[in-house]
């Protein structure tokens, strides 16, 4: 029976839940005596390269609570593409280490290292055993139902939006723009109208924002855009706007400062996005000029969406847990180049389980959202939507706007003078 020290890498973007499945994992390795210690990377493939390794076996029992409940890579993280005169390299290191299981927590970048670490193993008859442990707030890894981390920042986002929608609905001639996440795949924009679901009063949701969420997956058309806006603000004298940063690939190079070693576009490291709509928004839409100056605006939420402490979802957190501790069961089952994966049994009441399946159905693959999952109009979501994504973000919160009658005006009309 294989016998040796396990090794956990952390990579990508890190989540609210990520520390969840390396607590998972630490948890359910203890049940295995052919897991001599537990080791982990720091900074990723980085700290597999460059020998620096934690002995998460030594760490305090009584802080893995703390740990998983804490939003961040713990181990740290990375995004490195192993490259072939990297190979080498870490084979030296998995075997001056005696690493004879691997976990790799991420996303669809981190499924393809750690398939191009198994085919280079396989090559060298290298006895190890590799799991990759879901992870991603996108959305986007093929099979599984969901990934963990999603529930957790579309919580976030949703409860962002809505309160800035509350503010935005405190004046008139406002129109706002939030760009967020999602760099193929919308699956993060899609999730700021779920707090309208929240709402207390149903006949209200019309009035509620987001008002338009554009997508990657379909087509973006400037003129639709500014006749969706103008559409909105002349029925609401206001607009909430979400775009996925994502819809920037299709406006051309100028907004993509800088490429990762994957090949994938930074584009949360810049603010051009949202400038660049609200300048075609100011050029182009008629306002009410007797209800003030137009206020318009655009915020990137950036990185922050995805880490704030205390927003976990109660139930991301429990299924990021359960992975890792999954992985390990699997693992000692002799499994090997496979992902864990979320199959959702049912809605009502929600329950998932977890599967496997093979690393060549999730790297360098993208899991887009259904076109039944997107309006008809490309600008919003439909039911199909909250029904998939409302169990994975835990409690909304409950809004209500005033909805008093207002007076009958017993003078004429009013001008303001210069």
């Amino acid at each position: 029976m294989i016998q040796g020290n396990a090794l956990i890498i952390q990579s990508g973007g890190p989540t609210a839940v990520i520390n969840q499945s390396l607590a998972g994992i630490m948890q359910a390795a203890q049940s295995y005596p052919e897991i001599s210690r537990a080791l982990g990377a720091y900074h990723g493939l980085h700290g597999l390269l460059y020998e620096n390794l934690l002995d998460l076996s030594a760490e305090d029992e009584n802080s893995w609570l703390e740990v998983a409940n804490s939003p961040g890579a713990a181990l740290g993280s990375a995004r490195i593409k192993p490259k072939p005169s990297d190979l080498e390299r870490i084979f030296a290191v998995l075997t001056a280490h005696n690493i004879k299981f691997l976990f790799y927590i991420g996303g669809n970048d981190s499924a393809e290292a750690a398939q191009l670490i198994r085919a280079a193993a396989n090559e060298r008859n290298f006895d190890i055993r590799i799991l990759h442990v879901p992870k991603t707030i996108d959305n986007d890894l093929m099979v599984t139902d969901h990934c963990p981390g999603y529930g957790s920042v579309a919580k976030v986002v949703s409860h962002i939006v809505a309160g800035d929608d509350l503010d935005n609905r405190s004046f008139y001639n406002s129109i706002k723009l939030n760009v967020v996440m999602g760099r193929h795949a919308g699956w993060v924009a899609a999730a700021t109208a779920l707090a309208k679901k929240g709402h207390i009063d149903v006949a209200q949701h019309d009035e509620l924002g987001p008002h338009l969420i554009y997508l990657p997956e379909l087509e973006f058309s400037a003129e639709r855009f500014i006749h969706d806006v103008q559409k909105t603000y002349d029925r609401l004298s206001r607009a909430t706007i979400v775009v996925a940063e994502g819809i920037a690939d299709q406006l051309g190079g100028n907004f993509i400062d800088d490429k990762d070693e994957f090949g994938n576009p930074l584009l949360s490291s810049s603010g051009k996005l949202g400038d660049y709509l609200v300048s075609l928004i100011k050029k182009n839409i008629n306002y009410k000029t007797d209800l003030g100056k137009l206020r318009c605006r655009a915020d990137t939420f950036g990185y922050l969406q995805r880490s704030l402490v205390g927003m976990a979802s109660p139930i991301d957190q429990q299924e990021a847990f359960r992975v890792g501790a999954m992985a390990v069961h699997y693992m000692m089952r002799g499994e090997t180049d496979k992902t864990v994966c979320l199959t959702r049994i049912s809605n009502q009441p929600y329950k998932v389980t977890t599967t496997l399946c093979d690393l060549t159905l999730v790297a360098q693959k993208t899991k887009l959202m259904p076109r039944s999952m997107i309006n008809s109009d490309g600008n919003g979501v439909t039911d199909e939507f909250y029904q998939y994504a409302l169990p994975l973000v835990g409690h909304l919160p409950e809004l209500r706007a005033l909805k008093t009658p207002k007076l009958t005006q017993a003078l004429g009309p009013y001008t303001r003078l210069d």
